[in-house]
């Protein structure tokens, strides 16, 4: 019986599952900011079993020969999904390190972007391998690509606001970083949604 050939689109799939995951988990720390260190670790939990996957997908292609699209663009992809969950890990961090006592509301705000946008990717993912035939693509790259506008116009609003307000300078410095990270984890999605977009180009 001949051994069924590895899906890495399927793997992909559950890279993003993962990523969702953790965007759902800090999602929630925030509304209910209680117990920070224990949610953090969660997430981390989370981002580590995206790590799992990951390494799973590499090894596979290590001992593959036909690969449904080149090589490295598997390992591109594949890599930029991981560092996605690991920038949600790296928010999640932020606010345990930092001691964050009150939670501003722009950043749950934040934290429902990059929610949003790991819904919207993880559609864009699931349909990436129909990429010959696929009419859904380009609106799901596109909806990543709002969202991300969103999460700038946003990130600009509270920068702007707390510089204009803020007395104490370490908690500025604190938020500043906090919302950079958040902002840069939004980038990451759009990123990643424009590869796929030159992928889709270069194997159509």
């Amino acid at each position: 019986m001949a051994k069924k050939s590895y899906n890495y689109f399927e793997q992909f799939e559950k890279q993003m599952t993962m990523c969702e995951k953790a965007a759902e988990q800090l999602v929630a720390m925030l509304a209910d900011y209680t117990d920070i260190h224990n949610k953090a670790e969660e997430i981390h939990d989370t981002e580590h079993k995206a790590d799992e996957h990951l390494h799973e997908l590499m090894q596979e292609l290590n001992r593959s020969f036909v690969t449904p699209i080149d090589r490295e663009d598997i390992v591109q992809l594949a890599n930029a999904l991981d560092d996605i969950t690991d920038a949600i890990e790296d928010v999640a961090n932020l606010f345990d390190v930092m001691s964050i006592e009150r939670v501003k509301p722009e950043a749950k705000e934040m934290s429902q972007l990059i929610l949003e946008s790991s819904i919207a990717l993880s559609a864009l993912v699931s349909e990436f391998h129909l990429f010959k035939s696929s009419k859904n693509l380009n609106d799901l790259i596109i909806k990543v690509n709002e969202v991300e506008t969103k999460g700038d116009e946003l990130h600009r609003s509270v920068t702007k606001e707390m510089f204009k307000n803020e007395k104490d300078a370490i908690e500025l410095m604190k938020w500043k970083q906090i919302f950079d990270t958040m902002e840069e984890t939004l980038d990451i999605f759009e990123d990643v949604a424009d590869m796929i977009d030159g992928l889709v180009i270069k194997n159509s």
